[in-house]
């Protein structure tokens, strides 16, 4: 009883110290990123006033960091980069290192977002506070089991640094990496994830990711209208899915080195990234600009076809970098294409907000894509403050997660594979085995 009272102790102290470090180092990740994203935009207006074209600097700008992000993640972490884990996985390779993963992955994903690849900061941010629960637990000497335990949930706590959304993140760590939940998980995945959040929150000052102004109370028949919404979000979501392993299997097929072959994408999006500078990189300032109703039908409609195909062709590339960002970008979109179109056809009087809808598509795309329904909603409701809307999101996640499960959607992987085998084999063999 003594022994495993002193290993919850030192497991909570554990996760403490793990939970201070992922949020010092998320804040600072955060703050490169925004800094990253300012450099591409300073170049654009920098080079239109030269003489030289400003779109060759763009595209040079794209090849060099793309390339760059490639080759780091190639040499050093080649967990780093993001696929569908449905296509045939590379050869066995040594497991990366923490300091590798932290390094590559705070960097190629900086570089990744300079070049205006379509990638955010999630599975990043879910390696480099695994690596820092690594590290917590050979510094503390925990349990094999007790260090696998704290690496899931400092990678959650990863991600709740990058969204202000300690319980949707905890919620990763249940859903999605170790699929059960009991006290002990509980502790660490809401300890790391509440202290990571907080000390990011003391040293950056930003306690919402997007400013929603109040909403109005929704009507009992407006979740019809957010269910039809869930589930067309929730059709587009595997047909992104479905393109996102088309695209990864073609760029494997290409007869070029895979450095050579991120720097060819990072050359197209950085051209792209010249002429349509809002549209490329995590999209946060765009789903701003949707929340504040500040695009045409036509511009949003755009931008949804746009970022569509540019999400699956950034992953292709094979650079660090997540997608929860880019898939809110993608359901605040979808959800405010929707809302133009319904005021279209019916009363615009009796309808929601473009905001509403756009609020809710953004819980539904990402619960979809990443087939983490909890998650999807929590991290919306946190990530913007609208716990008004938790329920028009929960009716539309779920005709989405019924759309997905229906058509078998791929999944997309998130870093901590080795720890979700483990976990998964520990819990078949503690089935019980019923005897004929």
């Amino acid at each position: 009883m003594m022994a495993d009272r002193w290993d919850t102790l030192r497991l909570t102290i554990a996760t403490l110290l793990a939970g201070v470090v992922v949020g010092v180092l998320g804040a600072l990740f955060i703050g490169t990123l925004g800094r990253m994203d300012g450099v591409r935009l300073a170049l654009v207006d920098f080079t239109a006033g030269q003489s030289f074209p400003g779109w060759l600097a763009a595209v040079i700008f794209g090849v060099l960091g793309a390339g760059c992000a490639a080759w780091l993640a190639h040499r050093f972490a080649p967990d780093a980069p993001q696929a569908a884990a449905s296509l045939i996985p590379d050869p066995p390779r040594q497991p990366t290192s923490p300091v590798s993963a932290l390094t590559v992955n705070f960097g190629g994903t900086a570089l990744a977002v300079a070049a205006g690849l379509m990638v955010g900061p999630s599975r990043p941010a879910i390696q480099m506070g695994g690596a820092i629960g690594r590290l917590t637990s050979r510094l503390l000497r925990l349990s094999a089991s007790d260090a696998d335990l704290l690496m899931a949930a400092t990678g959650g706590a990863g991600v709740a640094t990058m969204f202000n959304s300690p319980l949707g993140c905890a919620a990763y760590t249940v859903e999605t990496v170790l699929k059960r939940v009991d006290l002990r998980i509980s502790l660490i995945a809401l300890g790391s994830g509440a202290t990571a959040v907080g000390v990011s929150r003391l040293l950056t000052g930003r306690h919402v990711n997007f400013t929603v102004e109040a909403l109005p109370a929704y009507k009992f028949e407006h979740l019809l209208l957010y269910l039809l919404l869930g589930v067309l979000i929730g059709g587009l979501a595997h047909l992104h899915l479905r393109t996102i392993k088309s695209f990864a299997a073609m760029a494997r097929r290409l007869p070029l080195p895979r450095v050579a072959r991120a720097a060819l994408i990072g050359a197209a999006i950085g051209l792209l990234a010249w002429f349509a500078p809002g549209l490329v990189g995590t999209g946060a300032a765009l789903v701003q600009g949707v929340i504040d109703g500040k695009f045409a039908l036509s511009m949003l409609a755009l931008a949804l076809l746009i970022r569509f195909f540019l999400g699956p062709l950034s992953l292709a590339a094979g650079t660090p970098g997540g997608y929860f960002a880019p898939s809110l970008a993608l359901g605040a979109l979808s959800g405010a294409v929707f809302a133009e179109m319904a005021g279209v056809l019916l009363p615009a009087a009796d309808l929601p907000s473009t905001t509403a809808f756009a609020l809710v598509g953004m819980a539904v795309a990402l619960a979809a894509i990443a087939h983490a329904p909890f998650t999807g909603i929590l991290l919306a409701v946190e990530t913007t403050g609208t716990f008004i809307m938790a329920l028009p999101m929960i009716v539309a996640v779920f005709g989405a997660i019924v759309i997905i499960r229906l058509l078998k959607s791929p999944v997309l992987t998130h870093g901590l594979e080795a720890v979700e085998e483990r976990f998964r084999a520990v819990a078949t063999e503690a089935q019980p085995v019923h005897k004929g």
